[in-house]
């Protein structure tokens, strides 16, 4: 999203640390090491969050504004896709 050419080893350390902090007392108590997978759309935009801000940091981003930069999380969900299916097949009541 950012235009970030590289993948650096800071941008994968704060990708870990913020999936770490997603895993609760109560994973960790049951043996999870990954959070909930009713979480992941939260995991992910705080993750893509987190490596933006790295990236930006490192002065490696290229395609975001200062002014996406301020309203980094609302623009990052803005971007997620929304799994809406259409129905394939139009319901309708039959009558006799």
């Amino acid at each position: 999203m950012c235009g970030a050419k590289k993948v650096t080893d800071r941008m994968l350390y704060c990708a870990a640390v913020t999936l770490a902090n997603f895993v609760s007392d109560e994973d960790l108590r049951l043996g999870r090491v990954f959070p909930s997978l009713s979480t992941i759309r939260d995991v992910s935009l705080q993750i893509a969050v987190s490596v933006i801000k790295e990236a930006d940091r490192e002065h490696l981003r290229t395609k975001m504004t200062h002014g996406q930069m301020s309203y980094l999380t609302d623009y990052v969900r803005s971007k997620m896709y929304e799994p809406v299916y259409v129905p394939l097949v139009e319901k309708r009541e039959v009558r006799i």
